[in-house]
């Protein structure tokens, strides 16, 4: 008895409270700022991706899919609270700055082949920070913008800004920025959903570009598709699919990234493979999962075991914390203020609140497009404007929104006065 006493005692002094974190770097545990202990309820990381669902939310989904027809967009459909991600999408694409320390150091590299790997090492590592299981984010609203930063090893700082620039069709445009190095990622998404039996797709549209500005090159990246597969029967789980390209004009430079569905029968979840190539010639290959461990071979080595190595580990590597201005410093467009009661009610598995705050934002952005069409407005992003190739360049580097981003005291993060 005395023994099992001691070990839970050991147990209770190392466990994690909700507002504490273990520093990564000394491995000792401190309490999170306000601002982490924020973030806290909005940052996830799970290699486990099925959902496990009640009997009572498996009745829900089986009537809502009975009335489904294959093919039909699921943009208009009401997606039970049970299966949404507790925050925005526009925040959900800040993800993929994640690890931007990597494309931070890429632009240091001499040599255009290990530019380009690093692009792709940073491409791949955008996918594993998820929440577990099933759960899709919430659609933004027309001008909803979020906002942050990161502060990076070497004292410089990226910017991150998104707005929700179009509502028919929906479009996200997304743009950061590390001015002390010259790096530069902007991009569009634009997904439809579709039915397609047992699954739900959201089917990628738009572009990511990023720029080294002192080296004059541009990478142009294709977004993956996600699928939510199971739906009907078998196993609930969110899979990352289709085949997508980085590609770079100025050095000859390309990827081609393959992301596994698992078959029907046999084979694994979160397959991926890649081949790097410069000018059509294929220089290395990358194979693995993106959630877990990815590896790399030179082509001219393949077949040599020793040639294999590890290119990215997604459950060691270091997350760079994304630092967003709290609530009460935000402006009533922004998503987390947007959404803060629809949030708390999620967080606290209050599913009919959830329910009914998700409608009030829903009814008032009825109501607001409403009063446009009677005055004959039509809607102007503050952040963005559409260019050639229906590209969304970012107009907003003087816009207080933004300029308020590259504070470095957390004090004053993104305070705007309204």
């Amino acid at each position: 008895m005395s023994s099992h006493h001691e070990e839970d005692e050991t147990d209770s002094s190392n466990a994690i409270s909700d507002n504490e974190m273990v520093d990564q770097e000394t491995g000792t545990k401190r309490v999170l700022s306000p601002q982490e202990e924020e973030e806290n309820l909005y940052h996830g990381q799970s290699e486990d991706d099925v959902e496990t669902l009640g009997s009572e939310t498996k009745s829900l989904l089986m009537t809502m899919m009975g009335q489904l027809k294959i093919g039909m967009d699921l943009t208009k459909i009401p997606i039970p609270c049970d299966f949404l991600e507790p925050r925005s999408l526009l925040e959900k694409l800040t993800d993929f700055t994640t690890h931007c320390q990597i494309l931070n150091n890429a632009m240091d590299f001499e040599d255009p082949e290990q530019r380009m790997l690093e692009v792709t090492r940073w491409y791949l590592s955008g996918w594993h920070v998820k929440p577990k299981g099933v759960k899709k984010p919430y659609n933004p609203v027309l001008g909803e913008i979020f906002r942050c930063n990161y502060f990076l090893p070497d004292g410089s700082v990226m910017t991150c800004a998104a707005e929700q620039v179009s509502h028919h069709p929906p479009i996200s445009a997304l743009y950061c920025e590390n001015q002390t190095k010259g790096l530069t990622v902007e991009g569009w998404y634009y997904p439809r959903s579709k039915f397609l039996g047992n699954s739900a797709a959201s089917i990628a549209d738009g572009l990511v570009k990023i720029t080294f500005k002192e080296r004059g090159e541009i990478y142009s990246c294709t977004w993956a598709n996600i699928y939510a597969r199971g739906v009907i029967f078998g196993k609930l789980i969110m899979e990352v699919g289709g085949k997508t390209s980085i590609s770079c004009k100025k050095t000859g430079m390309s990827a081609e990234i393959d992301f596994k569905t698992k078959p029907m029968f046999g084979g694994e979840y979160n397959g991926v493979s890649a081949k790097i190539k410069k000018k059509g010639h294929t220089t290395h290959t990358i194979s693995g999962k993106w959630n877990n461990v990815l590896t790399i071979k030179k082509r001219k080595m393949l077949g040599s075991g020793s040639n294999e190595e590890e290119f990215f580990n997604a459950r060691t590597c270091k997350i760079m914390h994304k630092n967003v201005p709290l609530i009460q410093d935000q402006l009533p467009n922004e998503s987390r203020r947007l959404w803060v009661d629809l949030t708390a009610a999620i967080n606290s598995n209050n599913v009919q609140a959830a329910a009914e705050e998700k409608n009030k934002v829903e009814t008032s952005q009825r109501e607001l497009r409403k009063v446009r069409e009677d005055k004959c407005e039509v809607h102007k992003p503050v952040l963005f404007r559409q260019g050639p190739e229906d590209f969304w360049t970012f107009i907003g580097h003087e816009h207080p929104f933004y300029v308020s981003l590259t504070n470095k005291d957390l004090s004053q993060l993104g305070k705007v006065a309204e």
